[in-house]
C-alpha cells in the first residue's frame, strides 16, 4: 500500500507541475527540492537528482506542452509497475 501512495504522490506532483494554477506548480516544485521526496526515491531505487533534471526540462516547457508530457510521464509510471 505504501508503494502505491507513494507512486501517487509522485504522479501528482508532476502533473502539478503542469497546472495552470500557479500555488500548485510552487507546491509541486518545493516537493522535488524536500527530504520527502528524497525518501521516495530511495523505497524505488530512483536516483533523485535524475528526477530533478527531468523536472527541469518540464519546467522549461510552454504550459500545454508540459501539460502534454507530464501526462505521459504519469503513463510510464504506471506502464513501470511502480502502481
Amino acid at each position: 500500500m505504501v508503494g502505491k501512495l507513494e507512486n501517487a504522490i509522485l504522479k501528482q506532483a508532476i502533473r502539478d507541475l503542469a497546472s495552470k494554477h500557479i500555488e500548485y506548480q510552487e507546491d509541486a516544485k518545493k516537493f522535488f527540492s524536500e527530504e520527502s521526496f528524497d525518501q521516495i526515491c530511495k523505497s524505488k531505487n530512483i536516483k533523485p537528482d535524475e528526477i530533478r533534471n527531468g523536472v527541469a526540462i518540464l519546467l522549461s516547457y510552454p504550459l500545454l506542452s508540459r501539460k502534454k508530457m507530464a501526462d505521459k510521464i504519469s503513463r510510464m509510471l504506471d506502464i513501470d509497475g511502480m502502481t
